[in-house]
């Protein structure tokens, strides 16, 4: 098994907790999303993955659409003091085990795991909000030449559109991402992993 969680603490109890309930013989720690990148895409064959959402050189689900492209979905489960309902929602649509809040009692906890190291989805209390929209790649493409600085007509010229074609895809972006302009836009598609922070 594998836990990924920056504090040492938690981890390390959350290590001791299901080495209790014999959960597994072995169970490796990561602490930043770059170390648990190379980990899961080393040679070894994880039963169970645990992950923090935000730990260092992660942001937003970065880490988690990132273990969802490298196929390990239906190995993984998030453990994680953000309580973010939308969130849930979409770690649900891409097929993941569970989201089990920190903050949730010791029994309830132990179940969910149990629940989860099965293979069975655990997802209690999980509202039925509105999913956060799918951005196509060409508003991807958009949004990175946006956060750049870049202006309609800049943008309409680098990827061959017309203006007007780039402002109704800037229009779809915000309303998509609920954003309150370009900027808030941009700022939200970096939260939720869609475009890089350096972008």
């Amino acid at each position: 098994m594998l836990i990924v969680d920056d504090h040492p603490v938690l981890a390390q109890s959350t290590r001791s907790l299901f080495l209790s309930m014999q959960l597994a013989d072995e169970i490796d720690v990561c602490h930043t999303a770059a170390h648990t990148i190379a980990t899961l895409q080393g040679d070894a064959d994880w039963f169970r993955i645990w992950l923090d959402i935000d730990v260092p050189g992660a942001r937003g689900l970065s880490l988690i659409r990132k273990v969802h492209e490298l196929g390990l979905a239906r190995r993984a489960a998030v453990i994680t003091a953000v309580e973010n309902p939308d969130w849930q929602v979409e770690i649900k649509s891409m097929n993941f085990l569970g989201y089990v809040p920190k903050a949730t009692g010791f029994e309830a906890f132990k179940h969910a795991v149990q629940h989860i190291v099965q293979g069975r989805e655990y997802f209690e209390g999980l509202q039925q909000h509105r999913p956060p929209s799918r951005l196509t790649k060409r508003q991807v493409e958009i949004l990175k030449l946006v956060a750049r600085g870049h202006a309609s007509k800049e943008v309409a010229r680098q990827l061959k559109l017309t203006p007007g074609t780039v402002d109704n895809h800037v229009s779809a972006i915000v309303d998509a991402l609920c954003a309150k302009g370009r900027t808030h836009a941009v700022a939200l598609a970096i939260e939720y992993g869609y475009i890089p922070p350096e972008a």
